[in-house]
């Protein structure tokens, strides 16, 4: 069995660390073994249903704390035992800021683009090839392209991609969601695409558009309603909330681990981080 390997090394550390690691879908009892070190809790976000280990360290208590010492943890994911939550559809409506499915502007193309369809499927299709000819792949960042901003600057990576596409969909009423994670083939690893709900057939149809657009300058193998190469999903939907020990934090994506650190003022710490990915 293959599996993706992630090691998270963070130096620098403050008087208390918190670390989100996307977990995939499994049980809490599965998830746990998934890790070198045993999380505080296996935690279910609230708005979309992700897994996520969450990982406390205290200053007082951890022999990771000192400044020379590397905290490093390393989670092994069985990739064949992995896949993307059901969820209820209509969780994945609504606007948010990196989906503005309610701005004037993305309605008014939706609803040209879906004018002479009448099935989700039809007009799914239609928003998916608009962005792949509208969109150019470059500029990747870190964070999260919101769809207006993709709609604006054009040349965005492909969550923008992404993000465009679920807002368009999300403007017409079809439930859509961004789905985060790896593509295995892919020399860069991360990657986004989506996934819509289409209301006759009942099911969670994926699509790509950045690969689409790419053609065959990527290894990878996906388009509208089918994705044949080797990844992981490892989160859906955007804007994810992140709960800890007397935190509460937001994240664009939840596509690698989160680190927040804070110094003995409660400020937040700068840290060094390195994480590194392989296949096992």
């Amino acid at each position: 069995m293959k599996r993706l390997s992630l090691a998270l090394e963070v130096s620098n550390l403050g008087e208390t660390t918190h670390i989100w690691f996307p977990a995939a879908p499994g049980s809490d009892e599965k998830i746990r073994t998934w890790f070198d070190i045993t999380p505080t809790e296996i935690q279910t976000d609230k708005k979309y249903g992700n897994k996520i280990a969450y990982f406390y360290f205290s200053h007082k208590d951890s022999p990771w704390r000192t400044p020379r010492r590397v905290l490093k943890i390393v989670a092994v994911y069985p990739i064949t035992e992995t896949k993307t939550l059901y969820c209820e559809p209509k969780k994945f409506l609504h606007p948010n800021q990196f989906v503005q499915s309610d701005d004037a502007t993305i309605i008014n193309i939706a609803e040209i683009l879906i004018k002479n369809y009448s099935t989700d499927e039809e007009k799914a299709r239609s928003c998916f090839n608009f962005v792949v000819s509208y969109l150019a792949y470059a500029n990747p960042i870190h964070g999260l392209y919101s769809s207006l901003q993709a709609l604006t600057d054009r040349r965005v990576d492909c969550g923008g991609f992404s993000t465009l596409l679920v807002a368009l969909l999300r403007a017409i009423k079809i439930s859509a969601r961004c789905v985060f994670g790896w593509a295995i083939q892919s020399k860069f690893g991360y990657h986004a695409w989506v996934e819509f709900y289409d209301r006759q057939k009942k099911v969670w149809v994926p699509a790509d558009p950045s690969v689409s657009h790419l053609g065959n300058r990527t290894k990878l193998d996906a388009g509208f309603g089918f994705i044949n190469d080797y990844r992981i999903a490892l989160s859906v939907g955007e804007d994810i909330d992140l709960v800890g020990n007397k935190i509460f934090w937001t994240t664009p994506l939840l596509q690698s681990p989160v680190v927040v650190s804070f110094n003995e003022f409660g400020l937040p710490q700068p840290t060094f981080e390195n994480l590194k990915w392989s296949i096992v």
